[in-house]
């Protein structure tokens, strides 16, 4: 039996996928490596609030994954038509769950963080309050983003979403460097850039997807109108998957909202722990020599 792609095909489409998953994640994991810089208040209320936003992540790549799989099917079906309906209701979908997820965040606010992580002291949920708030508007240009990586997939063009990604990352980590090691913020200094990031990647992947060359791409408003039909067929593939990878995150909140319990120096330091890759003397260097997380290495 002949095989539809080779391995060199699989590898061109697969590694651009996996780089895109790490800066995607990376984003939040920045955000705690150089707010480090303002205190382990700041660090330990970004690290409250990004341990929620995965979870938003996961689920928002799930959906996005759903459309994605409904679009590919109706490519090999030949139906340009459909295919293109199911981009729009993709991207309709997302938007409207990522919506209910802002307004819950921005309506909840200090009530959702000390319903999960309890009483933790009053600097650290002012800060997690105001990245919360900050970065929850982000929520629906994330899934926008997402859902038009996924269509890219799709179309067998994973570099796309990379590239788009690398921009992203680029500009939130520049931001961060702006806004905190030269404009002296505190935890805004790293919530602004990552609105802003993402409002970036949204912009320029829906431009990108509408371009007329695109098998699936978005031709009109038409398109965007709600189909039961069609939603139903992003769901049975989406919400599955987004409870399987959800599983995960919900265990690390739930850690997370037993460490809370121990104080601002534990909550640190497992914000700290919870970034693989970086060692500990260079990611958080004024934790780290100030010795007030206890973190000190022997």
């Amino acid at each position: 039996m002949k095989e539809m792609f080779s391995k060199k095909e699989l590898v061109r489409l697969l590694w651009p996928l996996i780089v895109e998953q790490i800066l995607t994640v990376l984003v939040g994991m920045v955000d705690v490596i150089m707010v480090a810089a303002v205190g382990e208040a700041a660090v330990s209320g970004v690290a409250l609030v990004d341990s929620i936003s995965v979870l938003v992540i996961r689920l928002l790549s799930a959906l996005a994954t759903g459309g994605a799989v409904v679009s590919a099917q109706y490519i090999g079906k030949q139906r340009p038509e459909e295919t293109c309906r199911a981009a729009g209701q993709l991207i309709s979908v997302t938007i409207i769950c990522s919506s209910f997820f802002t307004v819950a965040a921005l309506a909840g606010n200090r009530y959702l963080l000390g319903m999960i992580f309890g009483q933790v002291e009053d600097v650290v949920m002012q800060n997690a309050v105001i990245y919360f708030w900050l970065t929850a508007f982000s929520y629906p240009f994330l899934a926008l983003y997402n859902s038009c990586a996924a269509l890219y997939r799709s179309m067998g063009n994973s570099r796309v979403s990379m590239m788009a990604s690398l921009a992203m990352n680029g500009m939130n980590i520049a931001g961060n460097a702006i806004c905190i090691f030269g404009l002296k913020m505190g935890v805004e200094g790293v919530a602004i850039p990552t609105l802003v990031s993402r409002i970036f990647a949204a912009v320029l992947m829906l431009y990108l997807i509408c371009r007329p060359g695109n098998a699936i791409r978005i031709t009109s408003l038409k398109q965007l109108r709600l189909d039961r039909s069609m939603i139903r067929k992003i769901l049975i593939v989406g919400v599955p998957s987004g409870l399987e990878s959800a599983m995960f995150q919900f265990g690390k909140i739930t850690l997370q909202s037993i460490v809370s319990t121990l104080g601002t120096a534990s909550i640190a330091g497992f914000a700290v722990a919870s970034n693989p890759g970086h060692p500990v003397w260079l990611a958080f260097p004024r934790i780290y020599q100030s010795g007030q997380t206890g973190l000190i290495l022997r």
